[in-house]
């Protein structure tokens, strides 16, 4: 008599199996892409409060490799590792219970090379672990060089360095190569562990059935059995690879992690209030001690020579970088950090910018969203009539880094956010911008009609007939354990 029953439930077990390892990917993948997606909003959260300085230090390749890289390998282990190890612990004692049901013998044999091939897994994760964390650290460093060096292709070219690069590039290559043939071939060697182990169980199975004179029909429920813990094992298998993986991103995300940020204290600064800017007692850049006072409503220069601290001075200010002694910084007589946002006017080298619209280069940082007709008026006072024409009005597009953008035009874009800014407090590297003549005296105008408490680094002659007074940060001669802001007389055009 044919046995229906058990056919039937062979049949509906195949059904069965087939939904729920459908139901296993989906769930693995969201819970996979919600795990990716918390890390990234903690890692960006954590780099939007790093220093300048600290990201400076950093390569931009390498840093995007976080996003990429690292996140794959942490969705990888979630959605299909961490799965595939929770049914695995499932099917391979279920297999085993099999077995000692249908002979205790049959467990006997098989259990030897199952445990072998656990073990061999276990022996090889640690050379696999290196190996993935070799791979990881030249792709790296490949991903960094080649972001360096891809804006600059032509200039590199033109400049004679096309052999040097293309040298380097192929030894770049070549190391990038080798550690992915090593590590391919250590995962491969983990993977194909469970294919042996089957081999060798299989046999030691069938020679058990054959001493215990189990008949044909053992010997097959025996095999079938067997061919049920390949594929968990195989699962494992992928399981390794997939945690080394996930174990060396750890080590880089808990490293990024762990870096020096700003501190994120609470607004302390009332509507309406003016704003003051006091430094006492402040080390920069290794130098004596500064005192600087600058009153609400005033507008200096801020003077003193190469390398004295100028810059890093106004990155304090406006909170973009790690005072030396965040008592010695104060703006409204609080920390940097606490005035809100929107109420200090940072223009300089680290002004951001994003690729996107006309309309977003020019208010990008300004905390309030005028009118187009105000924008478009702001982009004509700064001088950039002719772009506002050319990219095709405020919905034109400005690329990556304001590349189709003239250098005059990136200034430009900056005066328009300082003339649709309503800060508090303006902090102006117009040095390094490239802001003189007309468009810096236009803001200066700007500042002088809005009241605007400002302190701008400038050579600007004409800037400096109009700013009068300046704040110097020249040390006294004769005395090296303090510094003083000296302010200079009213320079004369005949001085």
């Amino acid at each position: 008599t044919p046995p229906v029953a058990a056919l039937v439930s062979i049949a509906l077990a195949g059904f069965a199996l087939c939904g729920l390892r459908a139901l296993e990917g989906r769930i693995g993948e969201r819970a996979g892409q919600s795990y990716a997606a918390a890390i990234r909003k903690t890692l960006f959260s954590h780099v939007t409060r790093m220093p300048v300085s600290a990201i400076a230090q950093r390569r931009s390749g390498a840093l995007a490799l976080r996003y990429v890289g690292d996140l794959a390998a942490f969705k990888g282990w979630i959605a299909r590792g961490l799965a595939r190890l929770i049914s695995a612990s499932i099917t391979i004692p279920a297999t085993l219970l099999i077995l000692y049901l249908l002979e205790p013998w049959l467990l006997c044999a098989a259990i030897g090379p199952i445990a072998a091939v656990i073990a061999g897994m276990l022996l090889l994760s640690g050379p696999l672990g290196q190996a993935h964390a070799d791979l990881r650290q030249k792709r790296a460093r490949l991903a960094a060089a080649m972001a360096e060096r891809l804006p600059q292709g032509i200039q590199l070219r033109r400049s004679g360095r096309l052999r040097t690069e293309m040298r380097a590039l192929g030894a770049q290559s070549e190391a990038l190569a080798e550690a992915g043939v090593r590590r391919e071939w250590l995962s491969a060697g983990v993977r194909a562990l469970p294919d042996a182990g089957a081999g060798i169980a299989g046999a030691l199975c069938l020679w058990a059935c054959i001493q215990l004179k189990l008949g044909v029909p053992g010997a097959v429920a025996a095999l079938t059995a067997l061919s049920m813990v390949v594929w968990p094992l195989r699962h494992l298998a992928d399981v390794t690879d997939r945690r080394r993986a996930y174990v060396v991103a750890s080590g880089k995300l808990d490293a990024l992690l762990s870096a020096p940020r700003l501190p994120n204290p609470p607004v302390m600064e009332q509507e309406g209030q003016v704003t003051t800017v006091q430094i006492k007692k402040a080390e920069m850049l290794g130098r004596p001690p500064i005192d600087l006072v600058l009153q609400a409503g005033e507008r200096r220069r801020l003077d003193g020579p190469s390398g004295s601290g100028k810059s890093t001075l106004l990155l304090a200010l406006a909170g973009l970088e790690t005072p030396p002694n965040s008592e010695c910084f104060l703006v409204n007589g609080n920390a940097p950090g606490r005035s809100r946002a929107g109420s200090v006017l940072y223009l300089g080298r680290k002004s951001p910018t994003l690729k996107g619209s006309l309309r977003r280069a020019a208010t990008l940082g300004i905390s309030r969203t005028p009118k187009d007709t105000e924008i478009t008026q702001a982009l004509v006072n700064a001088g950039l009539k002719n772009a506002l024409d050319r990219l095709g009005g405020l919905s034109g597009t400005v690329a990556e880094a304001h590349r189709n953008l003239t250098a005059t035009e990136q200034t430009c874009i900056l005066l328009t956010r300082a003339l649709l800014a309503r800060a508090k407090l303006a902090l102006i590297d117009a040095d390094e911008v490239g802001l003189r003549g007309a468009p810096l005296a236009r803001l200066i105008n700007h500042l002088e009609d809005t009241k605007t408490t400002a302190l701008i680094v400038t050579t600007c002659p004409e800037a400096m007939l109009r700013l009068g007074q300046s704040l110097s940060l020249e040390p006294v001669h004769g005395s090296e354990s303090q510094t003083v802001l000296r302010r200079q007389d009213r320079i004369q055009s005949s001085g």
